[in-house]
């Protein structure tokens, strides 16, 4: 936990001081790199980007890559696949048949009426009419 309060914490409680066995330096990343050789998964990986053979990949991890192959063909199966007709026009149908309103300007919309907004220009009115009322005699 980081202490980013900027009064220091006065009157709050402050963040736990680190300990002093604590070195932050050593919680880098522990990431290993991976070579090429003997990774199952890397040949997959590799053979889907295109850069090896099925064949060498199915060396590699044969088991991955008849997963990948069924993928593959699934979904080259569904992209090839076509809505029926009468489905279409189910749908179509079901839709109603009214069209878009027509956009309004602004001053020929309907003004919506607010009785309390009526009283109090009303009231506003009739005070500003007494003023002017005073002010002419």
């Amino acid at each position: 936990m980081d202490n980013l309060n900027p009064d220091g914490g006065r009157g709050r409680a402050r963040s736990p001081e680190p300990s002093p066995n604590h070195h932050p330096e050593s919680l880098a990343d522990r990431e290993v790199a991976l070579n090429g050789d003997g990774h199952p998964a890397l040949a997959v990986q590799q053979w889907l980007d295109g850069e090896v053979s099925e064949a060498a990949a199915r060396r590699a991890n044969g088991r991955d890559v008849e997963l990948w192959s069924r993928i593959t063909e699934e979904t080259e199966r569904r992209r090839r696949m076509v809505t029926p007709s009468p489905v279409v026009e189910r749908l179509m149908a079901a839709i109603p048949a009214t069209r878009p309103a027509a956009p309004q300007s602004w001053w020929q919309r309907p003004a919506p009426f607010n009785t309390a907004l009526a009283v109090v220009g009303g009231t506003v009115l009739l005070a500003a009419g007494a003023a002017l009322g005073l002010m002419l005699r």
